[in-house]
């Protein structure tokens, strides 16, 4: 048996090579806001509930399941989106939020956000 002539393991020629796919898009507000909704429910649920414990444990590791969940559609654009309707949602009690989600979102990315 004969090998076919067109079997070849070098690059294809550059017309037939497939151009390279662009990067993922900025992440949009439609798309965070279902992170933003859950992480403003969690933290309502701190604010009334006991502020040590097993409780705010559960709650610390909800929110950084949300925030890897964020990073993996956006990286870090669309954890910074979160914190930006996460703040807009509530001006007064937003720099409290907001430390507690830095807090819980350390490590990701490397910086924590």
């Amino acid at each position: 048996m004969k090998r076919p002539l067109t079997t070849s393991f070098s690059a294809p020629p550059p017309e037939q090579a497939r151009p390279p796919e662009p990067p993922p898009a900025a992440a949009s507000w439609r798309d965070v806001a279902p992170f933003a909704a859950a992480l403003l429910a969690t933290l309502e649920a701190i604010e009334a509930g006991p502020k040590a414990g097993p409780a705010m444990r559960a709650h610390r590791s909800a929110m950084r399941r949300q925030g890897e969940s964020a990073a993996a559609l956006g990286g870090s654009e669309a954890l910074e989106a979160v914190l930006h309707q996460v703040e807009e949602a509530d001006a007064a009690r937003a720099e409290r939020r907001l430390a507690l989600v830095r807090e819980a979102w350390t490590g990701l990315f490397g910086d924590g956000v």
